[in-house]
């Protein structure tokens, strides 16, 4: 290719959309690595979300219509595209975009085969096939069409192997459609240099304890915070060990009922909710637990787990998903429906010192080469090749 080529990342992960919001922030602060005289990168955001890329476009979105929802949703279901299905967007957006040549897309979105570009998308997980129960009648629709975004694609990118069977079940499109690259744990953890100031000050600031259990994750019901109390209090009943247990993240559908429960079962002085922790804090409370604690019914790949490893805190988890793939013998496995599975593995966890000193240099083995310009350089190769696609269109 002997001119440049714009490549755009769209980056309108909101911030409560959680490890989305983080996935964007990482991939952004891998291509700034990506050094190419014949590529240059745009992001593309809405106004709310950090500037990372040195070009971008602010995208000013105005109220879609019904009708144009209709387009695009026929757009994506029987790929027929019926007169501009970006006006909700300002003319200056569009002109912008339009110079672009091939689309990332970090969220998953129809948007990219709306534009009638070439795209990268990722795809996260498919809950909402394994767990319809949790979502509402409109949101399985909606994710029905939105999630055919990966048949246009030119790739589609996912952080595991669990997730790259599911794309080849679910959307019956070719694994060699399909890439595997993990997200490395978030940039700021390298940049960081833990001090005993630092965490004495965010000991205080929180008012820790010496030992506890960290669980950070949005109080969504796959979330599975209520078997997580149940094990909390079986501890203390069975093993005779209160251990606290401290929790971070947004209130989301099933954050009432957790709060239900710990006052049912009298934990309210043992379980503490900190509400949002800024980003400069969170590895702090990693580096000061006694463990993380991982209960999900339902990941593709934690960022809590990557972030545990690098940061040497123990890692307890569930063993759904790709857990297994990722946590590897670097933590201990339980059955997330089954209470005193998970109450045993906690137990153990807690009480056995040399286990944990192990399990801390099983994740940092686990996590060395998972790292920002690995990342960058994976990513490279499958933009190269997409743009090479994009070329013989």
């Amino acid at each position: 290719m002997g001119f440049i080529m714009k490549v755009g990342v769209l980056a309108i992960a909101s911030h409560d959309s959680g490890g989305i919001h983080q996935y964007t922030l990482s991939l952004l602060e891998a291509l700034k690595l990506i050094n190419k005289d014949n590529i240059e990168f745009v992001q593309i955001r809405n106004q709310d979300f950090p500037k990372i890329l040195t070009n971008d476009i602010v995208i000013n979105k105005k109220k879609s219509t019904i009708f144009l929802k209709f387009k695009r949703a026929l757009h994506g279901i029987l790929n027929v595209k019926i007169g501009n299905l970006t006006k909700d967007l300002d003319n200056e957006s569009l002109l912008e975009i339009s110079k672009i040549d091939l689309l990332i897309s970090p969220v998953i979105t129809l948007i990219p085969h709306h534009f009638g570009k070439p795209y990268i998308v990722t795809l996260h997980d498919f809950q909402q096939e394994y767990y319809p129960e949790f979502f509402t009648f409109k949101e399985r629709m909606t994710r029905k069409i939105v999630y055919r975004t990966g048949k246009y694609a030119k790739f589609v990118v996912v952080e595991s192997l669990y997730v790259k069977r599911d794309v080849i079940r679910f959307l019956k499109i070719s694994d060699l459609k399909i890439k595997v690259i993990p997200s490395p744990p978030p940039f700021y953890l390298r940049e960081i240099t833990i001090t005993a100031e630092r965490l004495l000050s965010i000991k205080m600031k929180y008012d820790l304890v010496d030992r506890y259990l960290f669980y950070p994750a949005q109080f969504w019901y796959h979330k599975n915070h209520l078997k997580l109390i149940e094990a909390i209090h079986l501890l203390r009943e069975k093993y005779h060990i209160i251990i606290p247990l401290i929790l971070v993240g947004s209130k989301k559908n099933n954050f009432g009922d957790v709060m239900k429960k710990i006052k049912e079962l009298g934990l309210v002085e043992q379980v503490k909710y900190l509400g949002y922790v800024p980003d400069e804090d969170m590895p702090y409370l990693y580096k000061l637990a006694t463990a993380l604690v991982m209960p999900t019914l339902f990941e593709s790949v934690s960022l809590p787990i990557w972030e545990a490893f690098y940061l040497g805190c123990p890692v307890v988890s569930s063993n759904v998903c790709a857990l297994p793939e990722q946590v590897g013998d670097a933590g201990l496995l339980f059955n997330p429906y089954n209470v005193n599975d998970m109450a045993e593995k906690i137990y153990k966890i807690l009480t056995d010192e040399g286990l944990r000193k192990d399990l801390i240099q099983r994740g940092y083995e686990r996590v060395k080469d998972l790292t920002l310009e690995n990342y960058a350089n994976q990513w490279e190769k499958v933009i190269e090749e997409a743009l090479n696609r994009a070329d013989r269109l």
